[in-house]
């Protein structure tokens, strides 16, 4: 992977663009919560042509960048702390953590509620959010699996695939459709359920028709005539894409 740096000026200073060189026909900048920059071009661009794309973007990505620093901590599941929040399920949620004889997680309307035997153990807290996340993304997603592939899939003979969670950088999902296998990730749970809907029948697709050919989006347009308006939302929600 390339890496470029662009100097944003003197309150975000110098940042690493990740490029990402691609059988692509159009440009995807994108600025993560995470605060990582990527750059995906099509395979034939000239380094000269990239620089000048960065520079004429400098100030949008600067703008981002200074949004969600403003945001105090706001989405960073590697760091968790008594106040801080997250998106889950397309809400706003604010974590609290509160001294407890066990460790365990309650949800209500806009709380993440932690209730955890030693409140001054960093790893403890960690430990037990992780688990819940992504303990609660595999209920979710599986769920949604389940609906789509009984009411979309199953009729065209195909086994119901086995469904894996990761952490992905640049990825809502993936599909090995050899092996029967669908990867979401982990962070696409800070989504609503809609747009979480729109990802996991991309990839059923994909079981399908492996690549994005005309008969891959005439199939998710007629199972799904919103899924332009429904990806659109997710990457308004969780990431902000130019």
């Amino acid at each position: 992977m390339e890496k470029i740096e662009i100097y944003l000026g003197a309150i975000n200073g110098t940042v690493t663009v990740q490029l990402l060189r691609k059988k692509i026909k159009n440009i995807h900048l994108k600025v993560f919560r995470s605060l990582d920059v990527i750059l995906s071009v099509p395979e034939q661009v000239s380094a000269e042509w990239i620089d000048d794309f960065l520079l004429s973007h400098k100030e949008w990505i600067d703008d981002q960048i200074t949004k969600y620093k403003k945001a105090s901590g706001f989405n960073n599941l590697a760091e968790i702390k008594n106040g801080s929040s997250t998106l889950f399920l397309g809400k706003d949620m604010r974590i609290y953590i509160e001294a407890s004889v066990n460790n365990y997680i309650e949800i209500d309307e806009n709380r993440i509620n932690m209730y955890i035997t030693d409140q001054t153990d960093e790893r403890l807290i960690q430990s037990v959010f992780s688990k819940w996340w992504r303990k609660t993304a595999f209920k979710v997603y599986q769920q949604e699996i389940d609906y789509y592939y009984n009411t979309v899939i199953r009729k065209y003979g195909i086994d119901k695939p086995i469904l894996s969670i990761k952490k992905m950088k640049t990825l809502w999902g993936s599909c090995t459709y050899k092996k029967n296998k669908i990867t979401l990730n982990e962070y696409l749970l800070k989504a609503n359920v809609r747009c979480i809907q729109y990802v996991v029948l991309h990839e059923l697709t994909h079981l399908l028709y492996p690549n994005h050919n005309s008969d891959f989006y005439d199939f998710l347009t007629i199972h799904m005539p919103d899924w332009i308006e429904r990806k659109k939302q997710l990457d308004n929600e969780v990431v902000q894409s130019l």
